[in-house]
């Protein structure tokens, strides 16, 4: 039988913490589990739902901050942003309904949001959740309150726990409250599509484009079958580079003009009409080719230096056999393969060969539990790791073996 514990305020949090520190209780975070299917299974008896610990605290449209309590929806929040043409710049996508969930869009939290550090196309011009969280409130597994940042961006000295905290999975501390930079909504935006079905030809296109003066925000490569799942540009008959400029309206006109010119060298060229421009990078954010109908096949996240994105891509297709999508200009590959087998070891060799790393996003549990979801780290990082678990969390209470299998003796790292 699985207890929970329902804090709704910060301090009931601290103490929820406090309890399961004393009696040695571990403990599995949640806010909504849209994420739960994301990494190992959680080695804990108990839940510490934060989903309570809800609602937007402040939002300030002139400041361009909004600071809301971890629990609250993704859906809630994007509503408020949506009210005052803002937007969380860094565009994450849909996740949950690519694990497999049955969701509504905007399914999660925006504790959730940030903990697993979620990025959209735009991550190579504007970075990652992390990159915009200013400052955080959090209870450590010492059922210590700590916090780091505010209201502002600002160059500081020391460690940055901002950082720290974001793609920590919950490992190190208990967030109860996030602080968010947000940006206004572009005036327009342009994706301008280049007919290509060679991941290596893709990447010279996605390369040049964003080496121009174009100011490129976004750029990914879509193979053929699936751009016929999109529903956009089919009669090009072909797999397609998509590349997106944004910002003022003649801007936006004048470079989308110059790019077609220097990207038609690669293959067709064509504009895409604004309408359908945000429909695609939407289905691009979410993954949408990926997002599982059916039988849930595996999927990894493969993360690479993009130059060497279709290269890597190609070798993949290769060797497994699965279908592959890219964003972040070749830097973010997505490989979905059908069947029991993960191939874990062929898929974390091709990437290690151009100094990446692989992620198993997706997979029936007992899959997950026989490899390790998350890229080995190497012995030096492996130890910086844990002396941060062992100074944040000592007795190992918080999201125990979510990073890790279970070893031999029952026990994840």
């Amino acid at each position: 039988m699985v207890d929970v514990l329902s804090p709704t305020t910060p301090d009931q949090l601290r103490d929820a913490v406090g309890w399961a520190l004393g009696s040695k209780t571990p403990l599995e975070i949640i806010g909504s589990g849209s994420k739960r299917a994301f990494g190992h299974a959680v080695l804990a008896d108990t839940v510490l739902d934060c989903s309570k610990l809800s609602g937007i605290l402040f939002y300030e449209p002139e400041e361009l901050v909004i600071s809301a309590r971890v629990g609250t929806p993704l859906a809630e929040i994007k509503a408020a942003l949506a009210e005052k043409n803002q937007q969380f710049h860094f565009e994450p996508g849909n996740f949950p309904a690519l694990l497999g969930d049955d969701v509504v869009p905007d399914a999660g939290t925006i504790g959730g949001l940030v903990a697993t550090n979620m990025a959209g196309p735009r991550r190579i011009k504007v970075g990652a959740a992390r990159d915009h969280l200013l400052g955080f409130e959090a209870v450590s597994g010492r059922a210590e309150d700590f916090k780091s940042g505010g209201r502002v961006m600002k160059n500081v000295t020391g460690f940055d726990l901002s950082k720290l905290m974001s793609g920590s999975f919950g490992t190190l501390g208990v967030m109860h409250t996030v602080n968010l930079k947000v940006m206004p909504c572009d005036e327009q935006s342009a994706s301008i599509l280049v007919a290509c079905d060679d991941p290596k030809i893709a990447g010279k296109v996605m390369t040049a484009a964003l080496g121009s003066e174009n100011e490129v925000s976004a750029a990914a490569w879509i193979s053929s079958d699936d751009v016929k799942s999109l529903d956009v540009a089919q009669e090009m008959g072909s797999g397609l580079v998509v590349v997106r400029i944004e910002g003022p309206a003649p801007s936006v006109s004048w470079r989308s003009e110059a790019l077609c010119k220097l990207l038609a060298q690669y293959g067709e060229t064509r504009p895409l009409a604004e309408s359908y421009s945000q429909h695609l990078w939407h289905c691009v954010a979410d993954v949408k080719p990926f997002v599982p109908v059916g039988d849930v096949s595996l999927l990894w996240r493969v993360s690479v230096p993009p130059a060497s994105g279709g290269a890597v891509a190609e070798r993949l297709m290769d060797v497994t056999g699965g279908r592959v999508m890219m964003d972040w200009a070749g830097g973010l590959i997505w490989l979905q393969i059908t069947g029991s087998d993960a191939m874990a070891q062929q898929v974390r060799d091709i990437a290690g060969a151009s100094d990446g790393q692989a992620v198993l996003v997706r997979a029936p549990a007992e899959i997950r539990e026989g490899i390790a979801v998350f890229h080995p780290e190497n012995a030096a990082l492996a130890r910086i790791n844990a002396k941060l678990r062992q100074n944040f969390d000592p007795e190992g209470i918080l999201n125990p073996g979510r990073l890790s299998p279970p070893s031999a003796n029952g026990e994840g790292a």
